[in-house]
């Protein structure tokens, strides 16, 4: 209610911003407790209501969702990151934005690079979180970062295939140039034999596609990193692309 209270107040060149755009969006982490807007000019803050004032904005920067103008998600992250927003923060607002189909890391980056300039804060560290993002879970992104330090390929992450069955198929990594996908599951178990044959109808469609699918657990991931870097390198160095043998 005080949101958009105060997009009437503040005018229609007022956006959602910070936090509270974070919290508009779903992005993990953030509550709808705080208020903040954006304006391109001066305006005193009123009623709970914190207002910052802005001229980096551009039309890509600012949207509309529930009636009310904020600043995209991509935008949100960068300026999340300059207002001094923690790493675990920046991590599951990215991750989740990702996972809501709200921005790209590709989109993060370039945005990224489009708004950077001397001193400005956060990029850095925001820079390096990017380093590892592209999955939609902790576990995806620890993955991500146990590739990059052993100097394997990064894959391609949550790739959608046209499924044989009714549903599309979407995995978590993917090298296509030697048809290998990597899964990575919290799962412990699995609660029913449907849950199974889900599996193994899933498993089943990409191997009759020509697709080596390597699965680790969060165990294998955390513990066992090594042991994950030498499965995966077997198996690249085993599938020498398209036409191997």
């Amino acid at each position: 209610m005080r949101v958009h209270a105060g997009a009437r107040w503040l005018g229609p060149r007022a956006a959602l911003a910070g936090r509270s755009a974070a919290a508009w969006w779903g992005l993990d982490g953030f509550e709808r407790d705080e208020v903040e807007f954006v304006v391109p000019h001066a305006r005193r803050a009123r009623g709970g209501v914190a207002v910052r004032i802005t001229r980096e904005w551009a039309k890509k920067d600012l949207l509309r969702r529930d009636d009310v103008r904020v600043t995209s998600a991509t935008r949100t992250i960068i300026d999340l990151a300059g207002q001094g927003g923690t790493a675990r923060e920046l991590e599951r607002a990215i991750d989740s934005a990702v996972r809501l189909r709200l921005t790209s890391v590709p989109t993060l980056t370039k945005r990224m690079r489009e708004l950077a300039k001397p001193g400005r804060r956060g990029l850095p560290m925001l820079r390096a979180l990017l380093l590892d993002s592209g999955g939609e879970s902790v576990l995806e992104r620890r993955f991500l970062r146990v590739i990059r330090e052993s100097g394997l390929p990064r894959p391609l992450t949550q790739v959608t295939f046209k499924a044989r069955s009714a549903r599309a198929i979407r995995v978590d990594f993917l090298y296509p140039d030697h048809r290998l996908v990597v899964e990575v599951s919290g799962k412990i178990g699995h609660a029913s034999d449907a849950d199974r044959r889900k599996d193994a109808r899933r498993r089943n469609d990409l191997q009759q596609r020509g697709f080596v699918v390597l699965e680790f657990t969060t165990a294998d991931v955390m513990t066992d990193p090594a042991g994950v870097v030498a499965t995966v390198q077997r198996s690249l160095g085993a599938l020498v692309g398209p036409n191997r043998h």
